[in-house]
């Protein structure tokens, strides 16, 4: 599985004349804290059945976490697939991975969105299983324990050896990547952990490979103490680093 450097990452705003290029992969990093006068025109876009799970959750700032994440999935696929909002439908496939629907399925663009407390990341590429994660790098989270339950022997080992002063920020970008890589497949979850073994090296650095056939690993650097991750089906491809914002807010 080649690997890409998250220092090559950057994020502009999008071109005028969006469009997806073969053989590339676009990443979209989505705030998730929007002004009111935002909130409610992003609220619109979605579709009745997300309208329905976004009155679900008990509190508010999840409620607006979700609608501003799904929002800024539609609004996004839409420029690509230039097609009417009403004609965007989604279905899940057996594992849950959420996917185009039929009508618009033959336009191979393939997409995975992940959300982490303000932040949300978009991948989006044609043709190819894509996969991505994001995760705050919170101060106060058992990761030791997580990677004691978790991780493969030997990316234990090697997360062991690192200085402590590392092992944090260590922990996540092995997560995320473990993370994006089941979610390329379409497991999620439901996958096991150990399909991927992540080679945690560099003790002034802590760097990441996995050998996975078929697979790409991209790390990203998102900023803000947050660590992310994407996995695509193939070769390495080159990436485009977007950043959404509203277009009632341009």
């Amino acid at each position: 599985m080649p690997h890409h450097d998250p220092s090559n990452t950057t994020w502009a705003g999008p071109p005028v004349n969006l469009a997806l290029a073969e053989n590339t992969v676009d990443v979209w990093l989505i705030s998730l804290t929007q002004p009111g006068d935002s909130y409610a025109s992003l609220t619109g876009l979605l579709s009745s059945t997300e309208r329905e799970r976004a009155a679900r959750f008990k509190f508010d700032v999840h409620r607006r976490r979700f609608v501003i994440a799904h929002a800024a999935l539609r609004s996004i696929l839409l420029q690509y697939l230039k097609t009417a909002p009403t004609d965007l439908q989604f279905v899940d496939s057996v594992n849950g991975k959420p996917r185009l629907a039929a009508e618009l399925a033959g336009s191979g663009v393939q997409f995975n969105l992940s959300h982490s407390y303000e932040v949300a990341l978009l991948g989006v590429t044609r043709g190819r299983e894509i996969g991505v994660d994001i995760e705050l790098v919170k101060e106060d989270y058992a990761f030791d324990e997580v990677a004691a339950r978790f991780f493969t022997a030997k990316e234990l080992a090697a997360f062991r050896a690192l200085p402590l002063h590392l092992q944090r920020q260590a922990f996540f970008k092995c997560w995320t990547s473990k993370e994006a890589f089941l979610k390329a497949k379409g497991t999620g979850l439901s996958g096991k952990l150990d399909e991927v073994e992540i080679t945690l090296a560099d003790h002034q650095r802590v760097l990441i490979h996995a050998s996975v056939p078929g697979w790409t690993l991209m790390e990203l650097d998102p900023g803000n103490n947050y660590e992310a991750a994407l996995v695509v089906e193939g070769g390495r491809l080159p990436i485009n680093g977007y950043r959404w914002q509203p277009i009632s807010s341009c």
